[in-house]
Order: structure tokens, then sequence, then C-alpha cells
């Protein structure tokens, strides 16, 4: 066992360990004068933060991301209270690898937040944009494009801030 004077010097001439690196951080804010010219959100909560993406260089960020590795890729996310938390991310498959192959720009991962193990995220970067769903920090929260056919703007949210009978998917029905 280690005497007090001990565990101080020891404390005290152990070398700090490196900072990590800063995550990748693509959003910006978007302020209520532009969020007025962008309509009405694809969806409806009563809360939420709307964000623009550079989507350039979110996506060459991301094309890189391994699927593997010693140290995943640190990937910033807004949430809806207006933070910004680090991802470690890794790419994930979740098509057959020939499928896969057809439609490369499909892009899967899975992460964890680098500052709280208890928070989960899967996002998916599609030709229609990015999307996010954290679970963790006691909520369940969606980065999700703001419009149909606009990938560069996002509505972060909580998902206990959606009406009742919205949590819905709304898709067409099949047609016969």
């Amino acid at each position: 066992m280690l005497l007090p004077a001990a565990w101080l010097t020891m404390l005290l001439t152990t070398p700090p360990t490196p900072a990590a690196a800063p995550a990748a951080d693509f959003w910006t804010a978007v302020p209520a004068a532009a969020q007025r010219k962008l309509g009405p959100p694809r969806l409806p909560p009563t809360r939420y933060r709307v964000l623009k993406l550079d989507l350039a260089r979110a996506r060459r960020f991301l094309k890189a991301v391994p699927a593997q590795g010693p140290a995943p890729t640190l990937f910033a996310l807004p949430l809806p209270d207006g933070t910004k938390r680090p991802f470690r991310l890794e790419r994930t498959q979740v098509m057959h690898p020939d499928l896969a192959a057809q439609f490369p720009d499909l892009l899967t991962f899975m992460g964890r937040d680098a500052q709280d193990a208890l928070a989960d995220v899967r996002l998916e970067l599609t030709p229609t944009g990015l999307r996010a769903q954290i679970i963790g920090y006691g909520r369940t929260q969606f980065v999700e494009p703001y419009r149909a056919g606009d990938p560069l703007h996002y509505i972060c949210f909580d998902k206990a801030d959606l009406p009742p009978g919205s949590k819905q998917w709304q898709e067409a029905p099949p047609q016969r």
C-alpha cells in the first residue's frame, strides 16, 4: 500500500495525458430570420433547433471513417439544448456487400459519445442528407433534414417534443 506522500509524489510527477483531438464540426446555427425564409419544417416538433450542414465537407470526412480501428473518428452532432457532442464513429454495414457496392453513396455509422459512454448514435448519410438518432442523456433525439429536397438545412429535436400522433412513419401506401 502506498503512503499518502507517495500518492502525492506520483500525482505530481505523472505526465498529463495528451488532449483528444477536437471533433470535426460541420454545423452552424441558422438565425431566426433565415429560418423563417425556409418555411415550416418537414416534421412538427414543438421545440427544435435549425442548423446548416457543410454537406460537402461532412461527406468527405464521413467517407474516410474506417469500419474499425483503435481510435474511431470524432464527429460533432448538435443537440436540441444548443450544445454539440463529440461522437466516436465507425462505419457499419447494414446492406449485403453486393447491394452496398451498387449504392456507394449510402453510408451508415454507429457511435458513442466520447464523453458519455451511455449515449449511442446511429447515423446515415445518403444523397438526400444526413440523419442521426441519439439515444442517451435520458431521451431520444434526432437530427433530420429540415425539408424534403434540402440536404443542407437540418432540424434537431427531442422525440418527446413531437405532438401526439406525429410519431408515425409518413410513407406513401404501396401502389397496387
